[in-house]
């Protein structure tokens, strides 16, 4: 970080601030957007994992391994959990919403002048608002068909551009890419959906008068697992998973082979995964097990929250898909309302 800016009051240059702990502000040119990891999650210094993954024995990650991705000051909220399992792929999520409201507060920077050496300090700077969780809805749809043969999840900031992620995917599916003979279809659609979800999220930053450049390159709102059946340069149909993450530009991660991926909050997904080996016997798994074990990783989340007294990230009704390499999608099971706005029209 460079000096903080601050004009002395019996000079005419512009001192350097020297940056401390306690009260004193940590900015650049009094930026509120440059240090930050998030937008909206200020307040929590501890970083959580934004992702993990867990791989049996045989995989395609060659040996078992966990993984972990972290957000610094960035709380995620949702957990996703899609399981790759021998017949299938299971996809499941939470449908919980939390609001965030404001706090605003004031600090006190200190600096040196540098024509005249004297320390100076300047009271009640306002520093930019930390928003903290208010209130939740426990009926937020976060789990979408794709082109009829994927599945998609989000996690994460629940409105983007003014609108809800749900009203974005069902604006956004008419404009998929349609399977072409020797295209990855897979691979196509995942393109899309980057491209149309980051071009909403520069809208948004322009609407809000935030300049992109000042923004952390790790500064991912919110993301998506999109899961489905490879069938283009592999041998045979191939399990995978796209773990994607929206922010200036979009991230993209490649997931394959027999295992479990989560995103969102993670925290107590980390506590029932071993630091060293499988977490589970995946190879093993049917397909009714892959579901019991994302309705577990969920409940026990949503649980856990509940008797810790801490405002919970993930809760509400679970739905959860399954996606096979004959049938596509499936619901397995959804909300009613989200049921019925499925329906065709008649």
């Amino acid at each position: 970080m460079g000096p903080v800016a601050l004009r002395c009051g019996n000079a005419g240059n512009w001192p350097s601030a020297e940056r401390g702990s306690g009260n004193k502000a940590r900015w650049q040119h009094f930026n509120p957007y440059e240090n930050f990891r998030s937008l909206g999650a200020t307040s929590f210094s501890a970083p959580l994992p934004a992702a993990l993954s867990c791989w049996p024995r045989g995989a395609s990650a060659k040996k078992v391994r966990l993984r972990a991705k972290r957000c610094v000051r960035k709380r995620c909220v949702t957990l996703n959990v899609s399981l790759r399992v021998p017949d299938g792929i299971v996809l499941a999520s939470d449908s919980l919403s939390t609001q965030t409201e404001p706090i605003n507060q004031k600090l006190n920077v200190t600096g040196k002048c540098d024509a005249c050496g004297k320390q100076i300090e300047i009271r009640d700077v306002q520093a930019p608002p930390i928003n903290v969780p208010s209130s939740t809805w426990p009926y937020t749809q976060k789990l979408f068909p794709i082109a009829e043969r994927f599945g998609l999840a989000t996690y994460g900031s629940a409105f983007v551009n003014g609108r809800s992620i749900y009203n974005h995917v069902v604006e956004l599916t008419p404009r998929l890419p349609k399977p072409k003979e020797g295209e990855d279809h897979f691979s196509a659609v995942s393109k899309v959906i980057c491209d149309y979800f980051v071009e909403q999220q520069q809208k948004q930053l322009s609407a809000w008068g935030i300049e992109p450049a000042l923004l952390p390159d790790e500064w991912f709102p919110f993301g998506f697992q999109l899961v489905g059946f490879r069938t283009v340069g592999v041998p045979e149909p191939t399990a995978w998973t796209h773990w994607i993450r929206i922010g200036k530009i979009a991230m993209v991660e490649d997931v394959t082979g027999l295992g479990c991926y989560c995103s969102g909050d993670l925290s107590v997904v980390a506590l029932l995964w071993p630091a060293k080996g499988a977490a589970a016997n995946y190879g093993a798994f049917s397909l009714q097990d892959a579901i019991d074990y994302a309705k577990f990783l969920i409940r026990t989340t949503a649980d856990y929250q509940r008797f810790s007294g801490r405002l919970p990230t993930v809760g509400g009704d679970i739905d959860i898909v399954l996606v096979t390499n004959h049938r596509g999608f499936q619901w397995i099971q959804q909300k009613e309302l989200y049921r019925i706005l499925d329906k065709p029209f008649a």
